[in-house]
């Protein structure tokens, strides 16, 4: 009888015929994209803190909220759930709508053109983080995907996705 061979364990699982996989990371493209704009408008952020930081006031301080807030959320979108990802929109939406808001009080009060910019820049960051979450790339990634259709165009039942029904089937999940 034949022996059987030894296997070798220093070989690759799959045949070497096959050609590797061009897939770098189960990220999506969109999502590095708003996780990398969340952490420069978090370092953002930090700047203002210590540019402004000789002076004692309260925006001083909000400055270093928004930072940490902005840090835990980015951080919190490497979670596949659609809660981080509902709760990353809606951060990102009013982060962005009280920047702007910001920057029309500087301006109309007549704070220094740094103040005004400081608010349309990190609206900007907002608006994009904003969009980039929305593309259906992410939306499939935050499992948000039908699983009965395969359809990604699912809304959250609830404010934060947690329980979410697909538009075109109905089907809950």
């Amino acid at each position: 009888m034949p022996e059987k061979p030894e296997s070798n364990p220093f070989t690759s699982p799959h045949g070497d015929d096959e050609q590797p996989s061009t897939e770098l990371s189960s990220i999506p493209g969109p999502m590095a994209v708003a996780m990398l704009l969340g952490y420069l408008l978090m370092l953002l952020q930090v700047g203002e803190f210590v540019l402004i930081g000789d002076r004692q006031s309260s925006n001083q301080f909000t400055l270093l909220v928004g930072a940490v807030l902005s840090l835990f959320i980015t951080s919190g979108l490497i979670a596949r759930s659609g809660p981080t990802w509902a709760l990353a929109r809606f951060y990102f939406c009013f982060h962005g709508l009280m920047a702007v808001s910001f920057a029309i009080m500087a301006y109309s009060v007549g704070k220094p053109p740094l103040a005004i910019w400081s608010g349309l820049v990190q609206a900007a960051f907002c608006l994009f983080i904003f969009l980039a979450l929305g593309r259906p790339t992410v939306r499939k990634y935050h499992q948000l995907e039908c699983p009965q259709c395969h359809k990604i165009n699912a809304n959250g039942d609830d404010l934060l996705c947690f329980q979410r029904r697909c538009r075109s089937c109905g089907f809950r999940w």
